[in-house]
């Protein structure tokens, strides 16, 4: 049965463990701690299925009396320096496969609707739910049962997957801390993230109308008459019934609104449609003010 947690004791604590964990040493944590993680808890469950229970029992006694150290996370790796009983520290390393662009390309297309997102990286804080996020795209932002899962040792087979579930812990660790390191394990580092977000804003606003058309007239314009041809009826003014009809120019309403997204307040009605609203009337107002004015 897993035990409820306060998520203030649970922050507290994380932050006092910044300076340790990942980095090697004790384990600070309680294992029911990481497991109740979404993140972690998640990489917890995948790297039992790949090392087994025998291998994890003996990981997480090793984490928590400091045989893991100099632990290094990497674009699809991690590694550290286990020592078992015995023997001293040997370097293993843990490799997991990274995401290809595919995948990548539809996670910012979805984080791209939400400018929450960008917000919340520039920061270096993880968004609300990411890891939805991601299983909503089809993509496991945690490595997943299926995937392949490597490690690299000079220790003999049942030692190395014993060594690797002790950095396993220790990456769970980190994982609390700093959530936003799986992105980097699985191939995005948090600032490249940012910037394809941003491209891809961008690109949306470029995409068919604009807030703003620019102003093009070389389609409309006709050559020029030659003067000694146009003298006579230089002065004339067309009736407005010779002029070409001309529909008005088509553009993104709201498009302010839109290239900021969705809000991040929570509320029974988004913000955004409210401020939609607003604007409108603001605009039906103004132009009835306008209209009654007899100046």
């Amino acid at each position: 049965m897993t035990r409820s947690i306060d998520r203030k004791q649970v922050d507290s604590t994380a932050n006092r463990s910044t300076r340790r964990a990942g980095r090697g040493g004790k384990l600070r944590l309680p294992p029911a701690q990481l497991q109740e993680h979404s993140i972690a808890g998640t990489w917890l469950d995948s790297m039992t299925h790949h090392f087994g229970d025998d291998a994890m029992e003996w990981g997480l006694e090793a984490a928590q009396s400091g045989r893991v150290r100099s632990i290094e996370l990497g674009v699809g790796f991690v590694s550290a320096s286990v020592s078992e009983e015995g023997e001293g520290g040997r370097r293993v390393t843990v490799s997991v496969p990274t995401l290809d662009e595919p995948s990548w390309s539809r996670v910012v297309d979805a984080m791209a609707s939400e400018a929450v997102y960008t917000a919340r990286f520039m920061e270096g804080e993880c968004p609300p739910n990411l890891l939805q996020l991601f299983l909503s795209c089809n993509v496991d932002l945690v490595p997943g049962r299926d995937e392949a899962v490597g490690i690299r040792t000079k220790a003999p087979s049942g030692s190395a997957r014993r060594r690797a579930a002790a950095v396993a812990w220790l990456i769970a660790e980190r994982l609390v801390v700093e959530p936003l390191a799986m992105l980097r394990l699985r191939g995005q580092g948090v600032d490249d993230m940012v910037q394809r977000i941003r491209q891809r804003r961008s690109m949306r606003l470029s995409e068919g109308a604009h807030a703003h058309p620019p102003l093009n007239l070389q389609g409309e314009l006709e050559a020029a008459v030659p003067l000694a041809e146009s003298i006579e009826q230089f002065w004339r003014s067309p009736s407005l019934d010779q002029l070409p009809p001309r529909m008005p120019a088509q553009h993104i309403p709201h498009a302010l609104l839109r290239r900021l997204g969705a809000s991040p307040m929570d509320g029974k009605f988004p913000l955004s449609g409210l401020l939609e609203t607003i604007y409108d009337q603001v605009g039906e107002a103004s132009r009835a003010m306008l209209e009654d004015d007899p100046d």
